[in-house]
C-alpha cells in the first residue's frame, strides 16, 4: 500500500532565524509582563489588554506561522479575524462608540480580497476553501445577528451580510461536490 504525502516537507529553520525568535520572544515576554504591570501601577484604562493582543497578533502572523494550513488565504483569514477582535478591544478598552461602523468596513475588505485570491485560482486554492467558508458563513451569520440583538441597522453591516451571503453561495455553487470532499477531509467523516 502507498501512501500520498499531501503535507508540505517540513523546512529545517535557520540557526539566524531561531536566534531572531528567541530574542523576539524573550523581548515579547518581558512586554507581556512590563505592561500589565505598568497598567496597573498608573492605573487607567485597560490599554495592556491592546497591547497584549498585539503582540499575540505579531507572534502568530510573522514570527510563529502554522505549519498546517501555511497559505495565502489561510493566513489573511487569520490576520482579518485578529484585526477585527483588536478594533473591538479598541472600542471597548479605549475609545468606545465606533466598531459597529468600522469592523464591518474592514471585514467585508478583508472578505473581497480573500475571495479574489480564491476565485482567481479556483482549481488551485480548492483545498484552501474551509477558512474561507467558515469565515463567510461566520460573518454572514454574525452580522445578520448583530443586526437584530443590538438594532444597530447601518450600510457597512447590511454590506457585510450580503457580501458574504454571496461569497458563500458562489463558493458552494463552484465547488459543489469537491467542497463536499473538503469538508470530509476536514472533519474526518467517512
Amino acid at each position: 500500500m502507498d501512501f500520498e504525502v499531501i503535507y508540505p516537507n517540513i523546512k529545517k529553520t535557520s540557526l539566524a532565524m531561531l536566534r531572531v525568535r528567541t530574542v523576539f520572544g524573550l523581548i515579547f515576554l518581558a512586554a507581556a509582563v512590563a505592561c500589565p504591570v505598568v497598567n496597573i501601577a498608573v492605573g487607567g484604562k485597560a490599554w495592556s489588554v491592546i497591547v497584549l493582543w498585539a503582540l499575540y497578533m505579531v507572534w502568530t502572523l510573522v514570527l510563529k506561522a502554522p505549519l498546517v494550513e501555511r497559505n495565502l488565504i489561510s493566513q489573511g483569514v487569520r490576520l482579518s479575524v485578529m484585526i477585527g477582535i483588536l478594533l473591538i478591544l479598541i472600542d471597548r478598552l479605549l475609545y468606545p462608540g465606533w466598531a459597529a461602523f468600522v469592523v464591518p468596513i474592514v471585514a467585508y475588505g478583508a472578505l473581497i480580497v480573500l475571495a479574489i485570491l480564491f476565485f482567481v485560482n479556483v482549481s488551485k486554492q480548492r483545498h484552501n476553501v474551509m477558512p474561507l467558508v467558515i469565515v463567510t458563513l461566520a460573518a454572514a451569520i454574525g452580522s445578520v445577528v448583530a443586526m437584530l440583538v443590538f438594532s444597530e441597522i447601518s450600510w457597512p453591516m447590511i454590506v457585510l451580510a450580503v457580501t458574504a451571503g454571496v461569497l458563500f453561495i458562489a463558493t458552494v455553487l463552484i465547488l459543489r461536490t469537491r467542497l463536499i470532499s473538503e469538508i470530509v477531509k476536514r472533519f474526518h467523516l467517512k
